[in-house]
């Protein structure tokens, strides 16, 4: 299977599952340059999916789009983790100090 055919794919996996609100949004126009190859690759992915090029566009944008979304997410959520680590190991000389003067 050929590079192109790959991208291709994937693109048409992006489309699919981003496609669809095409129809639900006001719409504006603009004008862009791409590679003449990508180009190709967004003609023929539009024409297996059914979409039209503007909407394989647009989902792979979206895709994009949440995909640097979730990778904020997910490094805000490792600094907080990275910061809970630092308070609980913190906090365990105190914990062990208070355990050890329970009577049990």
């Amino acid at each position: 299977m050929s590079e192109t055919t790959i991208k291709r794919g994937r693109l048409a996996e992006v489309a699919a599952a981003y496609g669809g609100d095409e129809a639900r949004a006001p719409h504006g126009k603009i004008s862009i340059s791409l590679p003449s190859e990508l180009i190709d690759q967004i003609r023929s992915t539009a024409a297996e999916s059914g979409l039209s090029v503007s909407a394989v566009i647009a989902a792979a944008l979206r895709s994009t789009i949440a995909s640097a979304e979730q990778a904020n997410l997910d490094a805000a959520l490792e600094a907080q983790n990275e910061e809970n680590l630092d308070w609980a190991n913190a906090y365990l000389p105190i914990a062990t100090r208070l355990l050890s003067e329970v009577e049990w």
